[in-house]
């Protein structure tokens, strides 16, 4: 059967969440943002749920037999994975799954390794139960990323190490790891009590001339400290209907999920997920064969599109996902800047790649599953935006920014305090500590502020001035009178102008603020939930500025060169102000 992948469906009125959150999505403008498909789903899936309306009371309904005979069977026929059906557990999503396997594989306080870039649920799901992130990033060798296993036989041997969560197919980068990678990954894990969570919603999207491996299929040793985590969403866009497999081995471990599973009310999935999963596994190859073809022609389109066009992007191989990881770095914007341009004078909304981390800045994730019309319309809008940038800035010249190092001349620092403005940092007499933190009525910056006037008397008798940028506007500081409450200059940037010509970016996402954060890992998995939450709702008030700005302190000779920088990582790392003196003498 021939099936239409050229249709563009209107999700405009549909609830879309991906749709709703681009203002003027349209079929013109599809959004290649979120991993789910612009098509419509497979006939043979569409058939089976109307039948199951025609003939089905939708009461509370389990999984049959059959059901499982479906999993099993996709399993073994695409994988060669033999899957005990008792050994799988339904939950409502993969996501939801990781966060149930990080509470039933690791204790409160314990670390979980992630290798990022990577999906950026994976930080939220270990944050949220009082665990803690130890990163493995990935290796960049040449166009191909690869695991850092140097790095991770050390982090996995530290006891309080106890879990890893990871992905294959990976995404974003699109790898499809190897045999012998994943047996190298399982060798370390089992030598150090580590237990793998492994993500493998994309394992049936895999590019021609790539084979994907289970983990748990290795070897019985795999099965035992592997968890898999599959379903049908992703490979036939059935997001919606919520239906996840996850595969478990280990008694043990399945054991405490399913405890874990039943304590977050999660009893059964609804009556049309065990449907469409069924029908998707026992009649849907075909569909999958087309539409993968679809997923590669668009990727070639892109690539080729882009070496014409825009050759300072660089597209990364995609081995499996239909998400395609391209670095735009190479135009010389801030990775603010260009989901600027991409959202704002493209028309293109897509993951920003700083929301898989921080090695994602200045990268961009592309959705392929959608028509080649929808890939043509979206490169012609891009190339338009890129141009017009190039134009603008061979007539204006480009906007300075520049990561401060130590050696670096500090230029063009020219700032307002409550009561005065444009003041230069040039004209300084001795040597200045500038603290960059977030807004005056902020309780972190608060906090800061404070242990800066208890140090300040022993930083003016070193020798030193002290600066604090903030981004509130003079007219709040002068009606708070700021400027008496403390002994040092106040720097207002509400426009957010020295933050951004210095690179003092703000966090990737509300989890990675937080993520390995010394004083968070004091707050317990409640005070972790409630400190989210007013990430995401703003405390109930609209903040002065941006809501998850890092704090930066520099060190400036009275000639501008910097003689120490430091970038934090998280809303409280800030450096020992007793250390910083010690390390400048």
């Amino acid at each position: 059967m021939k099936y239409d992948f050229n249709v563009i469906p209107d999700r405009s009125q549909c609830g879309s969440s991906k749709w709703n959150a681009v203002p003027g999505a349209s079929v013109d403008k599809v959004p290649l943002s979120t991993a789910d498909m612009e098509f419509p789903v497979a006939p043979e899936i569409a058939q089976e749920l109307k039948r199951l309306i025609d003939t089905t009371v939708l009461g509370y309904t389990g999984p049959t037999k059959e059901y499982f005979d479906a999993v099993c069977g996709w399993m073994k026929r695409r994988h060669g994975y033999e899957v005990d059906p008792s050994h799988i557990i339904l939950t409502p999503g993969v996501v939801n799954a990781l966060a149930l396997l990080v509470e039933s594989a690791t204790k409160p306080g314990e670390n979980v390794i992630i290798m990022n870039p990577v999906y950026y649920p994976f930080d939220l799901a270990v944050l949220a139960k009082g665990r803690n992130i130890v990163y493995n990033p990935l290796k960049l060798n040449g166009d191909r990323y690869e695991i850092d296993f140097d790095d991770l036989e050390k982090k996995a041997a530290r006891p309080d190490c106890t879990a890893l969560l990871f992905c294959n197919p990976h995404n974003p980068v699109g790898r499809v790891w190897t045999k012998e990678e994943l047996e190298r990954v399982v060798d370390i894990c089992a030598r150090n009590n580590v237990f793998i969570i492994d993500d493998e919603i994309h394992n049936d999207l895999i590019m021609p001339g790539y084979k994907h491996t289970v983990m748990a299929a290795l070897s019985d040793k795999a099965r035992q400290i592997c968890a898999v985590c599959t379903a049908p969403s992703k490979t036939f866009n059935l997001a919606g209907l919520q239906c996840s497999n996850i595969i478990v081995d280990n008694d043990e471990i399945r054991a405490k999920m399913q405890i874990n599973n039943l304590c977050n009310m999660n009893m059964h999935l609804n009556i049309f997920a065990y449907t469409a999963c069924q029908a998707a596994y026992n009649k849907g190859e075909e569909w999958l064969g087309q539409l993968i073809e679809v997923v590669r022609s668009n990727a070639d389109y892109i690539k080729d599109f882009l070496a014409e066009n825009i050759p300072e992007a660089k597209v990364y191989p995609l081995e499996g996902t239909y998400l395609l990881w391209v670095d735009f770095s190479g135009l010389g914007m801030t990775h603010p800047e260009l989901e600027d341009m991409m959202k704002n004078e493209a028309g293109l909304y897509l993951d920003e790649g700083y929301i898989f981390g921080d090695g994602g800045r200045g990268f961009e994730r592309f959705n392929l599953a959608c028509s080649p019309v929808t890939i043509e319309r979206s490169m012609a809008r891009l190339k338009k935006a890129v141009d017009s940038r190039r134009a603008k800035w061979a007539a204006e010249g480009k906007p300075c920014h520049t990561t401060l190092k130590k050696g670096d001349a500090v230029e063009g620092f020219v700032y307002d305090t409550p009561s005065e403005t444009g003041l230069k940092l040039a004209d300084a007499k001795k040597p200045t500590i500038i603290v960059f933190s977030r807004y005056y009525t902020c309780s972190v910056c608060q906090a800061m502020m404070s242990r800066l006037k208890a140090a300040y008397p022993t930083l003016s008798a070193a020798g030193f001035d002290l600066k604090v940028v903030l981004q509130s506007t003079r007219e709040s500081l002068l009606a708070a009178e700021a400027e008496k409450a403390f002994p040092f200059e106040l720097i207002c940037d509400p426009d957010c102008r020295l933050y951004d010509r210095y690179n003092v970016f703000e966090a990737d996402s509300a989890a990675a603020m937080i993520a390995g954060d010394p004083m968070i890992n004091q707050l317990g998995v409640e005070g972790i939930k409630n400190l989210i939450g007013s990430m995401f709702t703003g405390g109930g008030s609209k903040p002065e500025g941006r809501q998850r700005q890092l704090p930066a302190l520099f060190v400036v000779s009275p000639d501008c060169k910097v003689l120490h920088a430091h970038y934090a990582k998280t809303m409280s790392d800030f450096p020992d102000m007793a250390e910083v003196l010690k390390n400048l003498k």
